[in-house]
């Protein structure tokens, strides 16, 4: 079990301010060197996005936990919007291999 955990956190350590979808930029990064600044700032705004939404939605969970009210159904679509968002980051991984490095 300790050994899944160790490659698990091996696995999916990276920076912190650009953990989701790193791999599909550095690869889009490598496929379209005449693209310049577009691809990461592309990928930036996707990530702000994403960061936005994620925050919004935590509020109106916790105030719908303060008030009273049912949280479980506002919390179950950003928790589904996030899962999509990470397998898609796995998945861009595996079909990329890793980004494209050598």
């Amino acid at each position: 079990m300790s050994v899944f955990l160790v490659w698990w956190l091996d696995i999916f350590s990276g920076p912190g301010m650009a953990q989701f979808f790193q791999g599909g930029e550095d690869w889009m990064s490598q496929q379209f060197p005449e693209a310049g600044e577009v691809v990461p700032l592309v990928f930036n705004v996707l990530r702000g996005i994403f960061l936005i939404y994620l925050g919004i939605a935590l509020v109106r969970v916790i105030n719908a936990v303060r008030q009273d009210e049912d949280w479980q159904t506002l919390a179950r679509q950003p928790l589904i919007i996030l899962i999509a968002v990470t397998l898609g980051d796995v998945l861009t991984n595996l079909i990329i291999g890793g980004g494209g490095g050598a």
